[in-house]
């Protein structure tokens, strides 16, 4: 049967609960398993799915054993612990729909597989109807639909269906199969090391220098640190796994002990639950026996849900002994030209502009419009494989459209110094994205002379101009639409790389493109219009919706063909609320709080 014994050594912290969980049937209880299985009604995983699965099965998720039911579920929701008092502070669930429960019906197990190969039966105990309101708010501190982690609440299922797991096999991953350690694995790697002091490094984006400034100052308080990147479902527009893979190597190759250093891939999907997520995150790290987690600015946020430093502040809510795990709280961390090396708010008395402030939103920022950062930005080896990774993207979408678009800033061995311009001196593209008549029109003209008169040179691209200029003869079916959508992505990024503000007013209804131009454009602003089609058709002096909710007009958007609103717009403006004037002061107010003006 599956086991749920004590690791492999003794010197390292306990895992979560006092136990690390394995559920990998081995000997008579897999032959028994296996005989169970033609009888049994049989459920095909999502890729999120899958992850959760394998972190139940190696005992990531310790001491879970399976899939909550409803009394841990709730009591995860209520109070961020199991039933029995210990912290958990996300419910671990598995989604069935309507469909697929009458399939399920009454039986008293069911088999999960991932298309290729059964993975786990699990022990059916209970299906029960979830409270995703509850959850969201519990979990992620928002209902909004527009926050990725409620979104997917929303997509697993009307129900839920909780038991324990006995799993048959482990899902053989197409990337990097042998660098999936276990818990198992981990502990014993550390204990052969001799290290009892380990610090996890959670990342899901490419390294840079803070990161590793961070490294550094947790080699030199622990024994050794696991760098170990999240490598389950992310959100839209993230950098694929395989380049940030290729990051991390290359930093553990050229500039850090190997001795003092582990890499392994943490099969997690991420959350973006904030400060919960940082509560799990440690927890889990406990499990593959790290004794320390750092938590940076804004750990595993999004948009603007959550304060900068709540994920360091939520584990003064619990007794430390019920942790375990030691968090290591750190500022933001830039370069300071003045100090002449990586510094802190903590640490730094000089001004903004002597600070090259590093994140990940900046590296996307700075590598999308083709710029090579400087090494004070981040190690040339990373920006290498950081600017190969965008021109073949570009180089895609080029052949896609046809055209053959600008070379990108190339990269040599010894890079020329770069000075970075201050944010209020770069391009940058206001995306107006919503529904027909919404205002982003509106918006765009009464923004581009009050951005005028600030000193920036200003473009709008109007959806329905670059149809009659750019895009004649396109269509609306979602092909035409989204090459329409990436044309006008194309114009804006030529003309943000050089120094130009661009609104674009075009309704662009799906994620995946805008996403696209978003990765695309590097500094990229959404600004989600939104209005009640009710609004609408009042508004509507054509009757073009009445004609459209009467059938009269096909694929028209928001009526009979969908619209897709945005995960997490840096900016929301809703006109059916607001007045034009506070809309546009609105956006104003974010350009000046993120210094996109002066």
């Amino acid at each position: 049967m599956a086991t749920t014994s004590a690791p492999p050594e003794t010197s390292l912290i306990p895992p979560h609960g006092g136990r690390l969980v394995d559920r990998l049937l081995t000997g008579p209880a897999l032959e028994r398993a296996l005989e169970r299985l033609p009888k049994l009604p049989r459920l095909r995983l999502t890729p999120r799915q899958i992850a959760d699965v394998e972190m139940l099965t190696t005992g990531a998720l310790s001491p879970i054993e399976g899939f909550m039911t409803s009394r841990d579920y709730r009591s995860v929701i209520e109070s961020a612990r199991l039933a029995n008092g210990t912290v958990w502070p996300i419910p671990v669930t598995l989604g069935l729909t309507e469909a697929q429960r009458s399939e399920i019906a009454s039986a008293e197990a069911v088999a999960l597989h991932d298309g290729a190969r059964d993975l786990a039966l699990l022990q059916i105990e209970e299906i029960f109807a979830p409270d995703p309101a509850a959850e969201a708010r519990a979990v992620y501190g928002t209902e909004a639909t527009a926050h990725p982690g409620v979104e997917a609440l929303h997509q697993r299922g009307n129900y839920l269906i909780g038991g324990r797991l006995d799993a048959l096999d482990r899902h053989a991953f197409a990337e990097f199969a042998d660098r999936r350690l276990s818990p198992r694995q981990t502990r014993e790697l550390f204990a052969r090391r001799g290290w009892r002091r380990v610090v996890a490094f959670q990342t899901r984006n490419p390294i840079h220098r803070a990161h590793e400034y961070l490294l550094r100052c947790a080699i030199e308080m622990a024994d050794g640190v696991l760098i170990h990147p999240l490598m389950g479902a992310t959100k839209a527009g993230d950098i694929p796994g395989a380049v940030r893979w290729a990051c991390y190597e290359a930093l553990m190759k050229h500039y850090l002990p190997p001795d003092r250093v582990a890499l392994s891939i943490f099969p997690a999907n991420m959350h973006y639950a904030g400060p919960k997520e940082a509560i799990y995150h440690a927890l889990v790290r406990k499990n593959y026996g790290c004794s320390h987690l750092i938590v940076g600015r804004d750990h595993a946020g999004v948009g603007d849900y959550y304060g900068t430093y709540d994920a360091q502040r939520i584990f003064d809510d619990f007794p430390p002994d019920e942790i375990g795990i030691e968090p290591l709280k750190f500022d933001n961390t830039f370069y300071c030209y003045r100090c002449g090396g990586m510094a802190s708010f903590k640490t730094c008395p000089h001004a903004a502009e002597d600070r090259v402030v590093l994140s990940g939103t900046r590296v996307r920022e700075m590598l999308g419009a083709g710029v090579a950062p400087p090494e004070e930005f981040t190690r040339p080896e990373i920006a290498r494989i950081l600017i190969d990774h965008y021109r073949a993207e570009q180089a895609s979408f080029d052949a896609e459209e046809g055209v053959a678009g600008p070379a990108a800033a190339s990269v040599s061995s010894q890079p020329d110094p770069l000075i970075v311009k201050p944010r209020y001196e770069q391009g940058f593209t206001l995306w107006f994205t919503g529904l027909s008549g919404a205002g982003k029109s509106t918006l765009t003209q009464r923004l581009a002379p009050i951005l005028r008169a600030r000193g920036r040179t200003v473009e709008v691209l109007d959806g329905d101009e670059v149809r009659e200029n750019l895009s004649k003869g396109l269509g609306f079916s979602k092909e035409d639409r989204d090459t329409n959508i990436r044309r006008i992505g194309y114009v804006a990024r030529l003309l943000t790389r050089h120094g130009v503000v661009v609104m674009t007013a075009a309704i662009s209804p799906y994620k995946a493109v805008r996403d696209y131009n978003r990765s695309q454009i590097g500094n990229f602003i959404e600004v989600y219009v939104e209005c009640p089609l009710e609004t609408l058709v009042e508004r509507d002096v054509k009757g073009l919706y009445r004609r459209a909710l009467a059938g009269q007009i096909p694929n028209f958007t928001g009526v009979s063909d969908p619209y897709e609103p945005p995960d997490a717009p840096e900016i929301h403006v809703d006109t059916a609320r607001e007045t034009v004037e506070e809309s546009t002061a609105k956006i104003i107010a974010y350009l000046e709080t993120h210094r996109w003006l002066r």
